[in-house]
């Protein structure tokens, strides 16, 4: 089973993006998938790649569900 995991968008570069996670950790997530990201988005990732823009308050929900804080 796989699980995507909730990251805050905080640099764009081209169509890479450098994201926090929730423990505050940054790795590079690639694009491709997703059109109209900024800084600021969150987004969901598989496989380090972005599969969907989500709200805060989803990235929340899950985050809490997932039971990382």
């Amino acid at each position: 089973m796989c699980l995507s995991i909730p990251y805050k968008i905080k640099k764009i570069l081209g169509r890479k993006a450098l994201v926090d996670d929730y423990s505050n950790i940054e790795r590079t997530i690639d694009l491709n998938l997703l059109k109209d990201l900024k800084v600021g988005d969150w987004i969901l990732s598989l496989n380090n790649m972005a599969i969907e823009k989500i709200s805060a308050n989803e990235a929340d929900e899950i985050i809490k569900l997932y039971n990382y804080e």
